[in-house]
Parts: C-alpha cells; structure tokens; sequence
C-alpha cells in the first residue's frame, strides 16, 4: 500500500459533527461522544458524522459505556439530511426524508420497519463492540459488528448520506475507531475502492 492510500484510509471518519443531541457533549478532539444524564434520560442522544460516507467508508465507533437504567441500545444508520439543516428529533427512530436506521435487530426507513431479523441484535452489544456504517458505491448500506460485515441492510441508498449514531437507552458514550476493528488496513482499502 503506498503511502497516500495508507493515509487517506487513517483519515476516514475522522470526527463528530458539532450539531449533535440536546443530552450529547463531544470531546477528544470530536471523536468521543457522551449522553449526560444517562440514568435520567434515555433519548436525545443523536451523533453523525462530519461529512457525509464516501463510497466504500466505514464509520465505526466503539460502545464505551452502557448503564443498567434502560432497554434498548445503540442504533445506527445513515440520513440524507445535512445535521447543520436539521431539526433535532429525541432518537435515530424519528429521522424522517431519507434516513435507514438499524434498531435492535431492524432496519426502519424513515422510522417504519422494512426488516426484522437483520445481523446482530445492536441491543445486545457490551462495552468495547464495535458498530460501523458503510455505503457501497452501488448504493447498498451495510452494517459492521465487530468488524463483521452483517450483510446488505437496504439497497437503493442515494450518494449522498451522513451516517448517523444514537446512544439510546443503556449506551451513553461512543468514541470513533481509527481503522475499523478487525478489518486489516488491505482489505480497509479494497472495501474503499
């Protein structure tokens, strides 16, 4: 790999964007995200990436935190809609025009369910499992646990689109991951291509 492809595969997902969740307070240079009041509040928790996913980019973070206070967990997804344009729902579930969010183990369009049964259950997810975006040049989302490919979530995905995280429910902080987990720089690259 030469030393352009290298660096441009470590510059991928770099940080949070500044828009985030009415709960979220960002640090770490943008790419730790923390729910406050995470045993008082389980939404308003909404995170996206600062650009919208190039073809072939995973967007991963690693779940560092959960409390016991709720059900439910990390959902993740992408949307059309620019976060500087956007008004704010509680949760990933009430994004609407565009966006396809897994939930659990569904994937919702516009926040009605188009799947059940889909990859692993987010909900099921501990401290220190990764989860990832990806949006194929022919438009397929995928979703990555643990740096597993889970399969094509939905298909059809228009080229532009920010990928979207929510510490709902017992997650409470996040922190982008480098080079998604388990998933060798080589095959990073290939992916991206």
């Amino acid at each position: 790999m030469s030393q352009n492809q290298n660096e441009q595969c470590s510059k991928m997902a770099a940080e949070f964007h500044p828009r985030v969740g009415a709960l979220v307070s960002v640090g770490n240079n943008g790419r730790t995200a923390e729910r406050q009041q995470p045993t008082q509040e389980f939404n308003n928790g909404l995170v996206f990436g600062r650009q919208p996913l190039r073809d072939g980019e995973i967007f991963e973070v690693r779940l560092d935190r959960k409390v016991n206070s709720w059900s439910g967990s990390i959902e993740v997804g992408v949307t059309t809609i620019d976060p500087d344009m956007l008004d704010f729902p509680t949760s990933a579930t009430g994004l609407r025009e565009g966006s396809w969010i897994v939930s659990g183990c569904s994937i919702l369009k516009d926040g009605r369910s188009i799947r059940d049964n889909y990859g692993a259950d987010l909900d099921t997810l501990a401290e220190g499992d990764c989860v990832g975006v990806q949006r194929k040049a022919d438009g397929d989302l995928h979703i990555f646990v643990n740096g597993e490919d889970s399969g094509v979530a939905a298909t059809g995905l228009p080229q532009r689109v920010w990928p979207v995280i929510d510490m709902y429910g017992k997650c409470c902080q996040i922190t982008l991951m480098e080079t998604p987990q388990g998933i060798s720089r080589v095959s990073l690259l290939a992916r991206y291509l």
